[in-house]
């Protein structure tokens, strides 16, 4: 029977500074015409100096790799490879080309704070049981809707263990390589299915320690329209429904 994990909340603000070695972490991150959104990611990432850093970019017709080499260039060390687009095909890229022990696949509207690194880092160091995870979710939007629903999936990471992939999923390395990666058949529900195969291999926690996505998508499509929509999805999933499937519905 696979040991169960149960940390308690965490003052992320008592951490001490962990010293990471070279290529404990590494951070990748899938790409797909996000050149609005590189100047955001170099304020969250230039605070973590000492992380590998991956972008993985699906043929960006926005001008996005450019833009990451003349915004985040001198800034920090990256590197920035192309693959096939897809979510998963890119992570499984990325995740190909890391150095780290570990891997953190972090959504590109998603910024990971740095109390948040150090925390992750402090448990992966001190925790031999933890095998993969995923942050607490946080939205950067004041409005009232959006603390409901950090709380709708506080509770569902609680009581199912099912965060998704805008929490940014970590997990060993070793591990990640051993089952095998993202399905790359699955171009939704990628972050689904792999927890749902992390969960029974043991080790899974999601820790206390915030990220914060975007709210761009609900502002967009309307918070009510999007987050039903996400849940429908998520249902029909359960149901049985195949990705590619769903992917119709998403995009259409």
């Amino acid at each position: 029977m696979k040991a169960a994990i149960t940390f308690a909340p965490t003052s992320i603000q008592t951490l001490a500074e962990p010293q990471v070695k070279p290529a404990f972490v590494s951070i990748i991150i899938p790409t797909l015409n996000e050149a609005q959104n590189v100047r955001r990611l170099a304020n969250t990432l230039s605070s973590l100096p000492e992380a590998e850093i991956i972008f993985s970019d699906g043929g960006s017709c926005d001008g996005t790799p450019d833009e990451l080499e003349s915004s985040l260039r001198g800034r920090f060390n990256f590197h920035l490879i192309h693959a096939p687009a897809g979510r998963a095909r890119q992570m499984n890229a990325g995740a190909k080309r890391a150095k780290g022990e570990w891997l953190i696949f972090l959504h590109a509207d998603t910024a990971l704070p740095r109390d948040s690194f150090s925390g992750f880092v402090r448990m992966a160091k001190q925790s031999p049981a933890l095998n993969s995870g995923a942050f607490a979710f946080r939205v950067d939007h004041q409005s009232w809707p959006y603390r409901y629903l950090e709380f709708y999936v506080g509770m569902r990471c609680k009581l199912l263990k099912l965060p998704f992939g805008d929490q940014a999923i970590f997990v060993k390395r070793k591990l990640f390589e051993e089952i095998g990666g993202y399905r790359e058949d699955f171009p939704l529900m990628e972050d689904m299915e792999i927890v749902q195969r992390l969960n029974k291999q043991g080790g899974f926690a999601v820790l206390n320690f915030p990220v914060y996505t975007s709210a761009r998508r609900y502002e967009a499509d309307g918070f009510f329209k999007r987050g039903l929509g996400n849940i429908y999805l998520q249902l029909l999933y359960r149901l049985g429904v195949h990705p590619r499937e769903l992917a119709k519905k998403y995009w259409k």
